[in-house]
């Protein structure tokens, strides 16, 4: 690989999907992919975990129906025209001619709420909680980036229902916690949350907060979203409960996804190097290859040296690892190359002298450091793999930390965008953020007072940045 993801991201970023094996990207739609074994495994990974964590706190796991009725989907008109350029539409059967075009799912508020309004009766009802793992499909008119901007991607969405507002506020603070946790604690990758501008919130939505990540070209990435709907789409939808003293009441409503393309893009961006992928232990397809060094080739000492690397090999599979070993007739140089390019965490060689001492050479692959393991200490390498982790994740904070920058004036905020976040002020006025927006995106307006960065007027904080 040999090539500084700070030189060129996008060279080096095509160049990793490619040789990593993460996904094929010659399918001929633009803007759909092939996920090969590598990045499907990581994608599978998140997922497992993020659905586990939201079944934990009561969301039922469901699966709706990829296409949606033009009648439903028209239902919520600020909904619909927030998607109104991306949706696909199903005009055909065969050559007969649909008497409702179908919508291919933008999300799935729309379809889901026709079933809520089914199942809410009463407030012994609420909170109803549910969630898909699904893929979702938008037309996508800008330039098209694989797992960063497509027409087709994968992500989770979790949908919910409450008695009170009270209720689903506190629910996107559960899943503002939970999403830190998949996020930053499993996928080791720095995130802010960003309470996005009025023109900026989700279509129906009262708030959105979304989860922006910084990449190795200074551009943010949004990674998940979370939604206070208020009453917006009960009101549509008619959700209505009966309370406990015998009235009527609409619902109060959130939503809320990850994208799992977006994550992988996250994780192979910020944690890559010149060699390619560098894998938290956690979403690893493989954590350890063992790697065979063998000199003489003799038969004896081949059968020795396999047998103890299978020995080792066994050992670790038993602690539930996930491991491999590259017994092929390459040369250890090429082995190696092509175990750190997949981002593996742990290599091991075993030869004749690690084989008489009963033990390993191991190498970390986050920071090169090689070390020797006695077979009886194998089972510090969970340790190890926390240590990997952690590690990871201070470099990434360091490095987000680093590129944050608070600025006065128009000319010192146009310097600083494109390397990371800028903090700076705005006065409320649309000209203002106009002329803003010609070159950044406002990700948040925030509560503390701030200078506006165009007209020098009072106002509030605002971050912003070049985004993808």
């Amino acid at each position: 690989m040999e090539l500084m993801k700070e030189e060129d991201f996008s060279i080096w970023y095509h160049k990793v999907l490619e040789e990593a094996g993460i996904l094929d990207m010659r399918y001929p739609i633009k803007g759909m992919l092939i996920y090969r074994r590598w990045g499907l495994f990581i994608i599978r990974e998140m997922q497992r975990f993020l659905e586990k964590r939201l079944e934990d706190v009561g969301h039922e796991p469901c699966l709706f129906p990829v296409l949606i009725s033009e009648e439903v989907l028209e239902k919520e008109t600020d909904h619909i025209a927030g998607f109104e350029e991306q949706v696909f539409w199903v005009t055909h059967a065969g050559k007969n001619l649909l008497e409702r075009k179908l919508a291919l799912r933008p999300t799935s508020e729309t379809p889901m709420y026709e079933s809520f309004s089914l199942w809410i009766r009463s407030h012994t009802d609420l909170p109803l909680k549910v969630h898909q793992s699904v893929s979702v499909y938008r037309y996508e008119t800008k330039h098209t980036r694989p797992l960063i901007r497509g027409r087709e991607f994968l992500w989770n969405e979790g949908h919910a229902a409450h008695a009170t507002a009270r209720g689903a506020a506190e629910n996107v603070e559960e899943i503002k916690g939970i999403y830190r946790e998949l996020i930053t604690d499993f996928l080791c990758i720095p995130a802010l949350i960003d309470r996005r501008p009025e023109w900026d919130k989700f279509p129906g939505a009262v708030e959105t907060y979304a989860f922006d990540t910084l990449m190795p070209d200074g551009k943010t990435l949004q990674i998940g979203t979370a939604h206070n709907l208020g009453q917006n789409f009960s009101r549509v939808f008619n959700i209505q409960f009966e309370t406990a003293d015998g009235g009527k009441e609409y619902a109060y409503q959130s939503s809320y996804g990850p994208s799992f393309g977006r994550l992988l893009a996250a994780l192979i961006g910020i944690h890559g190097d010149a060699k390619g992928l560098v894998l938290p232990p956690l979403v690893a397809p493989v954590q350890v290859v063992i790697v065979p060094i063998i000199f003489k080739k003799t038969e004896g000492e081949v059968a020795q040296i396999l047998e103890y690397v299978r020995k080792v090999k066994d050992r670790l599979s038993s602690m539930g690892l996930r491991v491999e070993i590259d017994a092929s007739d390459k040369r250890p140089g090429d082995k190696y190359y092509f175990w750190e390019m997949k981002g593996v965490p742990l290599r091991m060689e075993v030869g004749p002298r690690d084989l008489a001492a009963g033990k390993v050479v191991y190498a970390r692959r986050d920071t090169g450091e090689k070390k020797e393991l006695l077979f009886d200490e194998l089972s510090q390498v969970s340790g190890i793999f926390e240590d990997i982790a952690a590690s990871l994740r201070r470099k990434a904070e360091e490095k987000m930390n680093a590129c944050q920058f608070a600025v006065k004036g128009y000319p010192e905020f146009e310097s600083a965008l494109g390397k990371g976040f800028v903090s700076a002020g705005w006065c409320g006025g649309k000209a203002c953020a106009d002329k803003i927006e010609e070159t950044a995106s406002i990700l948040s307006v925030m509560d503390e007072p701030g200078v506006c960065v165009v007209c020098g007027k009072p106002g509030k904080a605002i971050r912003a940045a070049k985004t993808y």
